[in-house]
């Protein structure tokens, strides 16, 4: 990796693109039917050893649930249950999860930016199906290059700003901003550099460092007020993934059908062996950062 004040280069937009398209399908079916559909990992209690001898459907409802948990630790961590921004821009939406998230549970106008087509009318159809269709739009354009006329209170971004070119987002979404308003965000940052390509290669992803994420918001107007390591909590998802594709597979070859390809569902539980080991070992962190916009 490079040095902790260098500014990294986005990851191929090409790449994010193709990695997207791929995984939307596999999504659905393994974090579906929603309405909240989320792509990023969970929580679990730090040190937790939960066993993972029972059926598919509980370790997928598990992992559901730790999904939501992220999400409700991070709207307490974050002030957002106590003080609700009345409009959130979700930069790098997915299928929306998020956004149909803050808009339940907050009440809040979620502006949800996409940059994938096929997102935007599986995003309007769960808004509908939960009820908050007047509450969210989503919106397909680029994230470092938001066209949008009306300021919000807030932004947020989970397992997004990895992908993205971080001197370019943050100004980006700093435009959309009111003064005194917040960005906060949960991402991945690789701390040893020969995981680097592991995880990069797999996500499509070109992780940074905390300080170089600190930087770039500091030069258009934004201050780090927290910042909150919660890796030991994120361990156990990968187990529970893992045992979730390992049933997946174990089903499969016992009917000579899988739901999803086969080779995937291998390469899956390669890598998330992987990133239990990482994330074990603390050669990745993952991490909930606050930063507040003066304008």
């Amino acid at each position: 990796m490079s040095s902790p004040s260098s500014v990294e280069e986005t990851a191929d937009p090409g790449e994010v693109f193709a990695y997207y398209a791929k995984k939307m399908p596999d999504v659905m079916y393994k974090y579906g039917p929603g309405p909240r559909v989320h792509f990023h990992v969970g929580l679990f209690p730090a040190d937790a050893r939960i066993n993972t001898s029972v059926p598919r459907e509980t370790l997928r409802k598990r992992l559901i649930d730790a999904q939501e948990s992220m999400l409700d630790f991070a709207a307490e961590e974050w002030g957002a249950d106590q003080a609700a921004p009345r409009r959130i821009l979700d930069v790098g939406c997915g299928l929306g999860g998020g956004a149909l998230y803050w808009a339940q549970r907050l009440g809040s106008e979620v502006t949800a930016v996409t940059n994938m087509p096929e997102h935007v009318p599986v995003i309007k159809g769960l808004a509908s199906s939960a009820g908050v269709s007047h509450l969210v739009t989503p919106l397909l354009m680029d994230a470092h290059h938001m066209d949008i006329p009306v300021r919000h209170d807030a932004a947020v971004a989970f397992e997004s700003v990895c992908h993205m070119d971080r001197r370019r987002v943050f100004p980006a979404t700093a435009k959309v901003l009111k003064p005194g308003g917040w960005f906060a965000l949960e991402d991945h940052f690789v701390v040893r550099d020969e995981w680097d390509g592991i995880i990069n290669g797999y996500y499509a992803t070109n992780t940074g460092s905390v300080r170089e994420y600190e930087e770039v918001a500091e030069a258009c107007g934004f201050t780090l007020e927290r910042d909150t390591e919660i890796t030991d909590r994120v361990v156990e998802f990968w187990v529970q993934s893992m045992a979730w594709t390992a049933s997946e597979l174990d089903h499969g070859y016992a009917t000579n059908q899988w739901a999803l390809p086969e080779r995937r569902l291998i390469d899956s539980a390669v890598a998330h062996g992987r990133f239990f080991r990482a994330w074990r070992d603390r050669a990745a962190q993952t991490r909930l950062l606050f930063f507040r916009y003066h304008g």
